[in-house]
């Protein structure tokens, strides 16, 4: 049996993690040490590669070696052309889930992939779509689940509110697995 092919994670989403562990690759998690900042008049939609990109830079500078692959990632939401992150208490997260409520938004994951001195970077972008939820139901959802670490405020695997993804699931959860193990099987 071949064993598992083994990933530095730059990251400290336990969904992250979860995705990969999952798929069955070996993990190591390394917590990059970066201010998720980027230049206030970029496209919102190149946002999250470029967060990869730095993710990696300090990942990898920090490890000094690239032997084993090194995956960096950044998530994030955009709604009605704006840049959703994660709520700060209930009531952002309320207001921002009843602002979604029965519309659609956009999240884009940015992903940077480094081995033996070669590096790519892509982004994968889904749409999802949110049914009509009472007030009761998004706010019992909130006090359930507590959605204060998750960009938009919401992880589409338990929210209630989902009605259907366009793309991939797990690119929603924060890691387009698909586009990954295509990379890391196509690695030259």
């Amino acid at each position: 049996m071949q064993k598992p092919t083994k990933i530095i994670l730059g990251s400290q989403s336990p969904r992250r993690l979860e995705i990969l562990s999952d798929a069955g690759f070996d993990i190591e998690v390394v917590k990059p040490n970066v201010a998720e900042s980027f230049p206030y008049d970029m496209d919102y939609y190149k946002v999250p590669e470029y967060l990869s990109k730095l993710k990696m830079f300090d990942v990898y500078s920090y490890l000094g070696e690239d032997e084993h692959f090194i995956v960096c990632a950044d998530t994030v939401v955009i709604f009605e052309k704006k840049l959703i992150g994660k709520p700060k208490n209930a009531e952002q997260a309320f207001k921002l889930l009843k602002a979604m409520n029965g519309k659609a938004h956009d999240v884009v994951t940015g992903v940077s992939i480094r081995k033996k001195l070669k590096q790519i970077s892509f982004s994968e972008h889904a749409k999802v779509f949110f049914k009509e939820l009472s007030d009761d139901e998004i706010r019992g959802y909130i006090s359930e689940f507590q959605p204060f670490d998750k960009a938009g405020s919401y992880n589409v695997q338990e929210y209630i509110g989902v009605e259907k993804v366009i793309g991939e699931f797990f690119n929603v959860m924060g890691l387009p697995l698909k586009r990954l193990q295509q990379e890391i099987k196509g690695w030259k």
